[in-house]
């Protein structure tokens, strides 16, 4: 029974850390780079739908010296057809260099005008959309916003009165809404050696 006991201590000290997650291609102003994330020691990981993004750090709440990963809703980069709410992109704001590891603060981008086009891939167009406004009109539903299922899950919004509290002067609403999702991760973010240009899952 002690072998046995030895021998599986063994064995799981040589597995994989439990918060391994294979690097994944992002954007930086429009460019592709791959975003490895490390092993952190929280077992607990910063999953958006079917998607793990890394393995949590233990403070979540956004510092200023962290580097920022956007979750963009929706957006073409990575699809899952069983659950095609969580479609998105990520983008960075910045790259490492020399391989040096960062930590990252995570932040949710819900595109709230439909008649935004754009697939973001720049933290520049994002926070322009974010800080320019659009005025629904009378019938607007919450349903016509893009990223309405994911506003309903990570923020709880369920109406247009309740999307209100986030309204700018005036009727104006942000053509792009970014909230903090209170995770973090640490990660490098370097040129890729292969480009991958879309993601299923």
């Amino acid at each position: 029974m002690i072998t046995k006991l030895a021998l599986l201590a063994g064995t799981l000290g040589f597995a994989a850390p439990v918060g391994t997650v294979k690097p994944f291609p992002a954007y930086h102003d429009g460019e592709k780079v791959m975003f490895a994330p490390e092993h952190t020691g929280t077992h607990r990981m910063a999953s958006f739908g079917p998607w793990n993004l890394g393995e949590r750090l233990s403070e979540g709440k956004p510092l200023d010296n962290r580097l920022n990963l956007y979750v963009v809703v929706p957006g073409g980069q990575y699809h899952s057809a069983a659950r095609p709410e969580y479609d998105h992109n990520r983008v960075v704001n910045k790259y490492t260099v020399d391989g040096k590891v960062r930590e990252w603060d995570i932040f949710y981008c819900f595109v709230i005008d439909p008649s935004l086009s754009n697939d973001f891939r720049s933290e520049t167009d994002l926070l322009m959309a974010a800080h320019q406004t659009f005025v629904p009109p009378d019938l607007f539903d919450i349903s016509d916003v893009p990223a309405n299922s994911m506003l309903a899950e990570k923020l709880g919004v369920t109406s247009m009165a309740e999307l209100g509290r986030y309204r700018k002067k005036g009727r104006g609403m942000p053509r792009v809404l970014i909230v903090p999702a209170r995770l973090a991760v640490r990660a490098k973010a370097e040129q890729p050696d292969v480009i991958i240009t879309h993601v299923t899952q």
